[in-house]
């Protein structure tokens, strides 16, 4: 019986220690190419306009939270939004002003 107990023990920290290595490789991988693009400007999700928060809300979204935001600055502005859900995974959206989203 203790072997088995340490045995579960030891896969669980196992399986949270390798979750929590693909998030850090998902947030280093965010913040790299955020400080290459100079035109790509994190902001609060505050200041997302209103089109864009309010299609956050859609049932296309539900079970992810945005995490950040950024405007990029290009010919036509647009928004790209960090999404995450339950299990960790993570998702970029774009969006353009009116809150349509960029394929």
């Amino acid at each position: 019986m203790k072997k088995f107990i340490i045995a579960a023990i030891a896969i669980t920290t196992t399986v949270f220690a390798n979750a929590q290595a693909d998030v850090n490789a998902t947030q280093a991988k965010t913040e790299e190419v955020a400080t290459t693009n100079p035109d790509r400007v994190k902001i609060n999700l505050e200041d997302l306009p209103a089109a864009v928060k309010k299609s956050l809300t859609e049932d296309a979204f539900q079970g992810w939270t945005a995490k950040t935001a950024y405007i990029v600055k290009a010919e036509k502005p647009y928004y790209e939004v960090e999404l995450v859900n339950a299990k960790s995974e993570a998702n970029v959206v774009k969006f353009n002003e009116d809150g349509t989203v960029i394929k």
